[in-house]
């Protein structure tokens, strides 16, 4: 039942991401087309104003369609679990846990996607520019010099890239399904105001932003290193504490990936089971 819950959600909300993405994929075509051709190259007056109003319209669009899907998912998971729709997805023979995990997967899906698109966008003007304004052509410079980088990354930091990667792929999926299990935990716990459950949904989301801030800042005061940025650069202290007493750059690197991993997938599960039992057991569509 989750496998065809899990299609018919992801047929009900494609468009919308799909839509943000397409956009954001025209955005880089202008852009690339823009950066190839001589016209910034032309000796005319405000030329430096455009190239920056260029570059401020392409960073604000990139963050207007990033936030666009975040904000797609929120309204669809609210809109078809908490208004007049959720009386009909409440009926069916289905389970709170196969309707959460039916749309966290497609709302991580998504995230992913329009991360990649929004990576791609970015390095595809860069490597334009560098090709538009230098003999240089960076990309195929780094396929050639790849293996020399696995080597001396592999010599440097004692720990293989690849292994590197995999870790840092997994914490990224991670971290994205625990941005989407708190909004979750929020529009559920928001239902618990009798009047005005969005905005007890937006304060709860916020009370958790500062619940998770002082946690880890709390934290972050345990060891001697201090660094911002989330529980990958919070547990990369640790490991740079390890590194100072044993002198391991692969061990530290590694016990920090993986204790930043566990602690994610740790209060992931965590918020998950409380959005299931508030759907199970504190649902209230008045």
């Amino acid at each position: 039942m989750l496998k065809k819950l899990f299609k018919y959600e992801w047929k009900a909300f494609w468009k919308v991401p799909t839509a943000i993405n397409v956009f954001l994929g025209i955005i880089t075509f202008i852009g690339i087309i823009s950066l190839a051709s001589p016209f910034w190259e032309l000796d005319m007056r405000g030329i430096e104003i455009m190239l920056g109003l260029a570059v401020f319209f392409y960073i604000l669009a990139i963050a207007a369609g990033s936030i666009g899907v975040v904000i797609a998912i929120t309204a669809r998971y609210y809109r078809n679990i908490y208004t007049d729709e959720g009386y009909l997805t409440n009926t069916l023979p289905v389970t709170a846990r196969q309707i959460i995990l039916s749309k966290l997967f497609t709302g991580v899906i998504w995230s992913l996607i329009t991360g990649a698109v929004v990576s791609i966008s970015i390095f595809s003007l860069i490597y334009t520019a560098a090709l538009s304004y230098s003999d240089t052509d960076i990309f195929y410079e780094f396929l050639h010099g790849f293996p020399e980088f696995l080597r001396a990354f592999k010599e440097e930091l004692d720990i293989s890239f690849f292994l590197f990667a995999f870790l840092g792929l997994i914490y990224m999926i991670l971290s994205t399904t625990l941005s989407i299990l708190k909004i979750y935990t929020a529009i559920a716990l928001g239902q618990l105001f009798t009047r005005h459950k969005v905005a007890g949904a937006v304060m709860w989301y916020i009370g958790e932003y500062v619940f998770f801030e002082i946690i880890t800042s709390f934290l972050r005061g345990i060891p001697s290193y201090s660094y911002s940025g989330g529980l990958f650069s919070l547990f990369f202290s640790y490991g740079i504490n390890y590194y100072n007493r044993y002198g391991s750059y692969g061990y530290s690197i590694l016990l920090s990936m993986l204790i930043a991993i566990g602690a994610c997938l740790a209060v992931c599960a965590g918020l998950y089971f409380l959005t299931e039992h508030m759907l199970k057991n504190r649902l209230n569509l008045d």
